[in-house]
């Protein structure tokens, strides 16, 4: 019965952690966070509340099953290129199988807070993102390293123009190193796995949140 679920709230807020079906807060979910439901719905407080741990209820509104194809980025303590922050990365076609993993950065070297203000150049926010164009990957130059797969975020925030790339500048431990804000893989070998997930199984979202 248990099964994977992410966190989705509208507004890009955490969602509380009860001890009991709407009982006593006693922590919280970073939006995006990746979640495995062990238990049927129980209505209480004119809600629906699953069970995610011992002790560990949430919200059933607030979650969202992805069937199909995704890319799920978790972003880790480790760094490379003067502070990057790097992003574990697991590939999952529709089978809820691992395809293959790679490493991601977002954001400048030295701006690694995400942020939901416009221009910040900052990581992207947590949360849950739709590709536009599934199983595309189109050529765009300069900074973008060659590939662009654009996606939406499913959340209020002020961001927009994000997508999935590769970052040539990623380990060159200069002012350029890292993102403008969007997403990128770190090496020439990682873009072509991502590149070629994309293209074969047509990935619909791409999750991101804080490990």
């Amino acid at each position: 019965m248990p099964y994977i679920a992410y966190v989705s709230t509208k507004d890009g807020d955490s969602l509380a952690v009860r001890k009991l079906p709407d009982g006593e807060k006693i922590d919280s979910l970073i939006n995006g966070t990746e979640v495995t439901v062990s238990s049927e719905p129980v209505y209480a407080g004119n809600r629906n509340w699953v069970q995610i741990g011992a002790n560990r209820w949430v919200a059933n509104e607030f979650l969202t099953i992805i069937k199909g194809a995704r890319v799920v980025a978790n972003r880790s303590l480790k760094t490379i290129s003067g502070g990057l922050r790097i992003y574990q990365t697991r590939l999952i076609d529709g089978r809820n199988q691992v395809m293959n993993t790679v490493r991601g950065v977002s954001g400048r070297a030295n701006k690694q807070t995400p942020s939901d203000i416009a221009g910040s150049q900052t990581p992207l926010p947590f949360g849950i993102y739709t590709f536009n164009y599934p199983g595309i990957v189109e050529f765009k130059g300069g900074e973008f390293g060659g590939v662009w797969s654009p996606v939406t975020p499913t959340f209020k925030t002020e961001r927009s123009e994000i997508g999935i790339h590769y970052d040539p500048s990623a380990l060159l431990q200069n002012a350029n190193s890292g993102t403008a804000g969007c997403f990128a893989t770190p090496t020439v070998e990682e873009k072509d796995t991502m590149t070629n997930f994309i293209r074969t199984y047509k990935p619909t979202h791409f999750i991101v949140y804080q490990g």
